[in-house]
C-alpha cells in the first residue's frame, strides 16, 4: 500500500478543493503562522479540520510552524494542549525543540521530520528515531539514491516529494507583506496570486516567508521505477498553489501510481500535458538524479541513450 499526501493550509482549501486522490493531509502552513485560518495556529479551525478529514477516512497529520522563536513557543504548547484527544495520527516538525515539546505534551504521537529539518544522512536519521520520530522528508538536494540508501539503513520511514515547486528557504521575515503593505487579514489573497524572483529565464517563487523552486519537480515518468523500489510514502507540494493545481496534480499521481501497482500502460504524454497545463514555469526533475535542480530529464530519452 501507498500513501499520497500533501499539505493544506487551513479550512478554505478544505472546503474548495477536492481531496479525493491524496490518502493523507498534513494540516496547517508550516512556512507562516500569520495565514488567514491556518490551522497550525488556531485550535477552532485545527478540532474542525481533523473531524472532516477522519469522516473521509483518510489519515491527518499537524504540521507546526518550522521557524519559531522563544515567543512563537508559547502559543505552540497552547496549541498542542488544546490538541490532546484529537485523532491525530501524527505531528510534524522541523527542528529538535519542538521534537522535545510535542513529546513531553502529546506523549508517543507518531513524529515527522519535515523538509527544513534538513536531514542529509542515516546516520542522523538513526538519532532522531531515538527522540520518537517515525518519519522524515529528507533534505530535497539529495538523490533519489541517497533516499533509496536512508529508507534501507535506517529505522524510519521515508517521504519521497515527487512534484511541485521545492521548498529551498525560509525565513522569519515576509517579504511579501513588506512589499505589498498589505496586513495579515490580506495574506491569502496576496500570496496567491504568486510573486516571481526572475533573471532572464530563471525564477524563484515567494510565498512570502518562504522561497521555492520556479519549476515544478515531476516524477511522472519515473513513478513505476520508484513503487518496484518499494517506495510507498509520496507526497506533492502544493502551498500557496490554486485548487486546480491541487486537484489536477493530484489525480494525475493518482492515477500514475494505480498503473504502477497494477502494471498498466503509462499515460505519460496524456499526464505530461495536464502537469504543463498549471505549471506556470515548467518541470524538473528536482536533485534526484544528481544534476542541477532546473534540468528535466525524461526516462525515455534515458532508455534510448542506455
Amino acid at each position: 500500500m501507498f500513501e499520497l499526501s500533501t499539505h493544506i493550509p487551513g479550512p478554505k482549501q478544505l472546503h474548495e478543493i477536492d481531496l479525493s486522490a491524496y490518502d493523507a493531509l498534513y494540516l496547517g502552513d508550516f512556512t507562516c503562522p500569520l495565514y488567514p485560518g491556518n490551522f497550525s495556529r488556531h485550535i477552532e479551525t485545527l478540532a474542525l479540520g481533523v473531524e472532516q478529514i477522519k469522516a473521509l477516512g483518510k489519515r491527518c497529520y499537524l504540521s507546526l510552524y518550522a521557524i519559531p522563536k522563544d515567543s512563537d513557543l508559547v502559543w505552540i504548547k497552547e496549541l498542542l494542549r488544546s490538541a490532546r484527544g484529537l485523532p491525530l495520527d501524527g505531528v510534524e516538525v522541523h527542528n529538535m525543540g519542538l521534537l522535545g515539546t510535542v513529546r513531553e505534551i502529546l506523549g508517543d504521537i507518531p513524529i515527522h521530520l519535515g523538509v527544513f529539518g534538513n536531514l542529509y544522512t542515516h546516520e542522523t536519521a538513526r538519532v532522531l528515531k531515538g527522540y520518537g520520530v517515525e518519519r522524515v522528508f529528507p533534505n530535497a538536494e539529495l538523490s533519489l539514491e541517497e533516499l533509496i540508501y536512508i529508507r534501507d539503513n535506517s529505522p524510519v520511514q521515508v517521504v519521497v516529494p515527487v512534484h511541485g515547486k521545492i521548498p529551498l528557504a525560509i525565513s522569519g521575515t515576509c517579504f511579501v507583506t513588506d512589499y505589498t503593505g498589505h496586513v495579515p487579514a490580506h495574506c491569502e489573497e496576496s500570496c496567491s496570486q504568486g510573486h516571481w524572483l526572475t533573471h532572464e529565464d530563471w525564477q524563484l517563487k515567494s510565498i512570502g516567508r518562504a522561497n521555492l523552486s520556479g519549476k515544478d519537480l515531476c516524477m511522472l515518468e519515473y513513478m513505476d521505477r520508484l513503487v518496484h523500489s518499494d517506495l510507498n510514502l509520496f507526497y506533492i507540494y502544493t502551498l500557496g498553489e490554486s485548487p486546480a493545481y491541487v486537484e489536477t496534480i493530484g489525480k494525475i499521481y493518482r492515477e500514475a501510481l494505480h498503473k504502477a501497482q497494477s502494471g498498466g500502460e503509462f499515460c505519460t504524454e496524456r499526464w505530461l500535458d495536464q502537469a504543463r497545463s498549471v505549471s506556470q514555469s515548467g518541470l524538473c526533475n528536482g536533485f534526484y538524479f544528481g544534476v542541477s535542480g532546473q534540468e528535466y530529464l525524461s526516462a525515455h530519452a534515458q532508455s534510448q541513450t542506455a
